[in-house]
């Protein structure tokens, strides 16, 4: 299982870098002036911040997010990719200030309600997160980390192997790549599920 464990760690932390995407054009259109260019590019700077994010160019992402936090504060996005920043940087405090800011914005935005999910479990706080991530996944039940980090909440911390398999079923039905060791455990768990009912 501290296997399982480690490896499931290095998803979240890799995985918890897409979560947070361009904002929604719509509301990029409402938030800045009306020249269609200025839109156009305003929505590609975000996305050269993501692109960095993705990179682990974080000085680089923040540089850019910073400044779009001051010019559009009421977008959950930026307060969020900020926060993980900081989440990567071990700021734990300061990463769960800015995933409550981003809250403030939008309650029910799932990427922010997912990454606070995975502060609250590194506070070893596990009922909170668990409540974070099953709102992530009811904003949103696509969300594929999320499925992850509750399957895994469930599976490691409470010991719950009967709740966590629909999540990690969940997760592997909405990735678009394989996952060899997470299909490998999820048949290890479906099976001690028989053994324990016969």
């Amino acid at each position: 299982m501290s296997l399982h464990y480690n490896r499931a760690i290095l998803i979240l932390a890799l995985l918890a870098l897409i979560g947070c995407s361009t904002p929604n054009r719509q509301k990029l259109l409402t938030a800045t002036d009306n020249s269609s260019g200025n839109q156009n590019s305003e929505a590609e700077l975000y996305q050269k911040a993501v692109t960095h994010l993705n990179n682990s160019d974080f000085y680089k992402a923040e540089a850019i997010l910073r400044p779009f936090t001051e010019k559009h504060p009421e977008l959950a996005g930026p307060w969020t990719n900020l926060g993980l920043i900081q989440l990567k940087h071990g700021n734990l405090a300061e990463a769960e200030k800015l995933f409550r800011s981003a809250l403030t914005k939008n309650p029910n935005f799932p990427q922010a309600l997912n990454l606070l999910g995975l502060v609250e479990t590194k506070k070893g706080d596990i009922l909170q997160a668990k409540k974070l991530y099953s709102q992530a996944i009811e904003q949103n039940d696509d969300y594929a980390i999320a499925h992850y980090n509750l399957a895994l909440l469930y599976d490691i911390y409470l010991q719950d192997i009967k709740s966590a398999v629909p999540h990690y079923q969940r997760y592997l039905e909405l990735i678009n790549y394989s996952d060899e060791a997470t299909t490998n455990w999820l048949e290890e768990l479906k099976s001690t599920l028989k053994r324990d009912a016969s």
